[in-house]
């Protein structure tokens, strides 16, 4: 105002103590930072526009079971093309074009967190965690159960049945033919909800007798068991979402090219942005135990993908009966359910 009344501008500034820098500036309104890329570099060194990268992003989502956001996108196409991208750049790309996630809401941050929640898995297969799923089967207007069993350390399927219901029976099942199979360190702690099924002394017998430490979880604290709750939100996002299943066999047909995808391919954040396999591999695991379990509901010398058809008669459960795993007593107790 003083200026426009014909005072000197340096005056004036001096008696307001402000640097004439603040009053000569003019903004240029140019965008800030660096110029947005058009172009994407691979390893080979070869220049990719960004429109040709937009279409392999939309390719590799349009591939079953690849749900990817940005940041799993970005590691996915360094490893599969030796792209050299930020998860900057991809978040760009894919807001820009639509094909990112909705923004799922967050309840406030201010809430008392329990202790220890957490489980400490020292190495492969030492510590895991199951529990039980609903999956709605459309052409029969019903839901079926599915029991999954995953290993904290490098989140391997190790086993899972889907079937009309789900008793302790079929809980100690699962669990012999995954000691049968695979090789499993002397001390092992398991973590369930408290369930029935998990609860139910028999299935509490059984695990004692084969030297495991049951934990249960607190009473609604589903993080307790995070990692088969993450296994099982992906699940419901990935499958239960995206598909109609006409009958059991189906949705069998379907959980079986997932678990195979999942433990082969799926890149995991949990285990450095690689399969769980490789994540095993890279840990010392035998390649030759690396297998993608089938369904343990179906009772054949198949129960198994194997990488190896060798020691495939060792999948049956009643080889499994019968090789000590299961004691006579416990034997006993269940032989009048199969």
């Amino acid at each position: 105002m003083y200026i426009n009344q014909g005072h000197k501008a340096t005056t004036v500034l001096s008696i307001l103590s402000l640097p004439r820098s603040v009053y000569y500036y003019q903004s240029s309104n140019a965008p800030k930072g660096r110029r947005i890329t058009t172009h994407t570099l691979k390893t080979s060194g070869e220049s990719i526009c960004d429109s040709d990268v937009v279409a392999i992003i939309k390719a590799e989502l349009g591939i079953e079971f690849i749900d990817y956001g940005y940041l799993k996108m970005t590691h996915h196409l360094r490893q599969k093309y030796g792209y050299i991208i930020n998860p900057k750049k991809m978040y760009r790309l894919m807001k820009k074009h639509r094909l990112l996630y909705k923004p799922v809401s967050r309840l406030p941050k201010n809430k008392l967190w329990v202790n220890n929640c957490v489980p400490i898995a020292d190495k492969p297969f030492s510590f895991w965690e199951f529990d039980i799923k609903y999956m709605y089967i459309a052409g029969e207007d019903r839901n079926a159960l599915m029991l999954t069993v995953i290993d904290v350390k490098t989140r391997i399927v190790l086993g899972w049945i889907l079937q009309d219901r789900i008793q302790k029976y079929d809980v100690i099942k699962l669990l012999a033919q995954i000691f049968t199979r695979w090789k499993l360190p002397e001390t092992i702690t398991v973590r369930t909800d408290n369930g029935s099924q998990f609860e139910a002394q028999l299935v509490r017998d059984y695990l004692k007798e084969m030297n495991v430490i049951h934990e249960f979880c607190h009473l609604a604290t589903p993080e307790q068991n995070g990692h088969i709750e993450s296994y099982h939100s992906i699940i419901e996002r990935t499958i239960c979402r995206s598909y109609e299943f006409k009958d059991l066999k189906e949705a069998k047909d379907t959980m079986h090219r997932f678990v195979s995808f999942y433990c082969s391919e799926r890149i995991h954040s949990g285990v450095g942005y690689t399969s769980p396999f490789k994540f095993a591999f890279a840990l010392g695991v035998d390649a030759k135990y690396l297998c993608v379990p089938k369904d343990s509901s179906i009772l054949s010398t198949n129960s198994y993908y194997n990488y190896s058809e060798e020691n495939t008669d060792l999948n049956t459960f009643e080889t499994t009966l019968n090789n000590g795993q299961i004691s006579t007593n416990i034997k006993s107790r269940i032989s009048v359910q199969f």
